[in-house]
């Protein structure tokens, strides 16, 4: 009986342990991603007008909207991702 007594209070604190070590990641997520909020929002703007002006221009060119959109996407996020490096590689770490 005396035992089961310290082998329950063990698992206890296990469990105790880890509950906190999650509790712990979980804030330090939530502190990463409130640090690096206005980058994120940066990085959407960018990729809004970058996008706009892009479509607007190729559609002019005479190709249809669709091509342009997919055309434009990948020339744009392949901008932002020049545009933002430094920044994506503070994130990383």
């Amino acid at each position: 009986m005396e035992a089961d007594k310290k082998l329950f209070a063990v698992f206890l604190i296990c469990i105790f342990v880890i509950s906190s070590c999650v509790d712990i990641s979980m804030a330090t997520k939530e502190i990463n991603d409130e640090k690096f909020r206005n980058t994120y929002e940066d990085m959407a703007v960018e990729y809004e007008k970058c996008c706009t002006k892009c479509v607007i221009l190729c559609a002019a060119s005479g190709k249809e909207k669709t091509a342009c959109e997919t055309h434009c996407g990948g020339e744009c996020v392949a901008q932002i991702l020049e545009d933002f490096a430094e920044d994506i590689d503070k994130m990383k770490h």
